[in-house]
Order: C-alpha cells, then structure tokens, then sequence
C-alpha cells in the first residue's frame, strides 16, 4: 500500500516561486544535472520539481526518516521544504536563519554559494553550485 503524501499549505504556496528560480539555472532538457533539496519535509517541491525537470536527478533530504519515506514513495509514482510548513513566527528556532553559517557549511562541504533569492514570506532561496 503507497503511503499518503503529506500536503503543507506553506509548500503549496512556495512551489511556483520557487520553480521560477531554478529555471534560471536549470534546463529541462539537461541531462545529468543533479539537484540536492535539504529539508524535504513533505516532498511536494522534489514531486513538483521533478515533473519541471524531468532529466535531473533529485535528491531530497530531511532529518525525519518518515518525512523521506513518504517523498520517495510519490517519487517512485511519477519531497517542500518542511521549514516552511509550519510558520516560523509560531516558534522562532525553526527555519534556517543564519546564511552565513550556511555559507560557510557549504564552503566546507566543497559548495559556494552563488546567490541568494528572496522569496516569498520573507524567505531565501539559497543557489549553491559544487566547487
């Protein structure tokens, strides 16, 4: 039995902005192109974006083991980033805040930070490109 695909508002919402970001950097007709989501969360952007893309390899992640589970399996049939589901106003440790520590993570890791889109709800989409 196909497990249930979680639905966030916040996800829903943020899906088409941010699908117009990537299209600046991706082409859908690129082969080989691979794309890292952190924080996954629901899956609904990787099943959104997949279907944009659908040469690319995405590669969603998430620290809840069940929020994976539930992305690959709608993945597997055809994950939003779940710091965006809940409202960081409702608790202010959510969400990634700080982008410099994020730069620098990604500077260790062998990714430079390209740029940095606002976002809808005063978001940030992060374009990091592999060293």
């Amino acid at each position: 039995m196909m497990s249930e695909m979680m639905v966030a508002v916040a996800a829903e919402r943020n899906k088409d902005p941010i699908l117009r970001v990537l299209r600046q950097y991706l082409d859908p007709e690129q082969r080989g192109a691979r794309v890292l989501e952190v924080a996954s969360g629901s899956g609904q952007h990787a099943a959104h974006f997949a279907r944009a893309f659908p040469l690319a390899e995405w590669q969603p992640s998430d620290v809840d083991q069940r929020c994976l589970d539930r992305g690959s399996s709608k993945l597997r049939d055809t994950c939003s980033n779940q710091r965006h589901c809940s409202s960081p106003m409702g608790n202010p440790e959510w969400g990634l805040r700080d982008t410099v520590f994020l730069e620098e993570l990604g500077r260790v890791s062998g990714l430079l930070l390209e740029r940095m889109v606002d976002m809808p709800a005063n978001n940030k989409c992060l374009i990091f490109r592999k060293e």
